[in-house]
């Protein structure tokens, strides 16, 4: 399997805190049958700035190094959306943004409780600019877990979506879990990662979400969300397993 979303990056947000959990994480997930992690530290929130591009590609090195290359990691970034995405998107590699595996895909996470206005606006405009957004964890947005149809819209105009593992096994919340399980009914399901933060608290645990949703959903879904997609967004192609509420690519 490829993880899409990971925070194994140390010390740089919420996620790993030393090298030596880094690599723990990390071989943690390729015991569960993920042989690619894609980096994913947050960028642009809060107190995690990282804007240091270049940075985090020596840390992905350095990673790479300590696992000799088992798992492989990748390089990419969670970036909390803003009202300047356009202009952060056009600055391309000289800009704090890599997308996952610089690819066309960009991971992108709103606040919980909040849905800014003009989001379908900018998701357009980046659609112009064939730049993917690859919405993390919508169905921990209490505003899409409340009203499906407004990521339903957002799916519609291109975006894709990305669920977290521990949602489907209830370890966020009934909410969460439901939302997740409506978002599939509704074919607004891309991949699913594990979001992993930690070697304890929040591991890395794609193997027993994969079965669930394959004794919930059937083989066909489950091999789309958890292999097909994860591996077109990571060689920069379209998805192969679409859902009805998105158009085809």
């Amino acid at each position: 399997m490829i993880d899409l979303h990971f925070h194994c990056l140390p010390g740089i947000d919420d996620g790993a805190g030393t090298w030596e959990e880094a690599v723990e994480m990390c071989r943690l997930a390729a015991a569960d049958g993920t042989g690619t992690i894609v980096a994913t530290p947050h960028v642009l929130r809060d107190g995690w700035l990282n804007e240091d591009a270049a940075g985090r590609d020596a840390m992905i090195l350095k990673l790479n190094t300590l696992l000799g290359g088992r798992p492989s990691i990748l390089p990419g970034c969670e970036y909390r959306y803003s009202s300047d995405v356009v202009d952060l998107v056009e600055k391309g590699e000289s800009g704090p943004l890599t997308r996952l595996n610089r690819s066309r895909y960009l991971l992108m996470e709103f606040s919980p409780a909040f849905v800014p206005a003009g989001v379908a606006a900018a998701l357009h405009e980046l659609m112009v600019l064939n730049v993917v957004p690859v919405i993390a964890h919508p169905e921990r947005n209490l505003v899409f877990a409340r009203d499906p149809q407004q990521l339903e819209s957002l799916v519609a105009r291109g975006a894709r979506t990305q669920l977290t593992a521990a949602s489907f096994l209830g370890e966020f919340g009934r909410t969460a879990q439901a939302a997740s399980e409506e978002f599939v009914r509704r074919g607004i399901a891309h991949a699913v990662a594990s979001d992993a933060h930690s070697a304890g608290r929040r591991p890395p645990r794609l193997a027993a979400a994969r079965e669930r949703v394959r004794k919930t959903f059937g083989a066909e879904l489950e091999a789309g969300l958890f292999e097909s997609n994860p591996e077109a967004i990571v060689r920069n192609e379209p998805l192969p397993f679409i859902g009805k509420g998105a158009p085809a690519g």
